[in-house]
């Protein structure tokens, strides 16, 4: 009887690592993946020029 209590704990607390893990990485992809796509438009920006953001105005 008691192992099979140790078992279930052991195996919650694996799952529940796993989980963790999963969520940590999820976390970390996106963040690099929103860093890489503001880094991309931050160099295409600089190729342009300092006006590049700047709309051309009709005078």
């Amino acid at each position: 009887m008691l192992q099979d209590w140790v078992t279930i704990v052991l195996l919650a607390f694996g799952i529940a690592v796993g989980i963790s893990g999963v969520v940590a990485y999820l976390r970390l992809f996106r963040k690099e993946k929103l860093f890489e796509s503001q880094s991309a438009k931050d160099a295409s920006l600089a190729d342009k020029g300092p006006d590049a953001e700047q709309k051309p105005t009709k005078g």
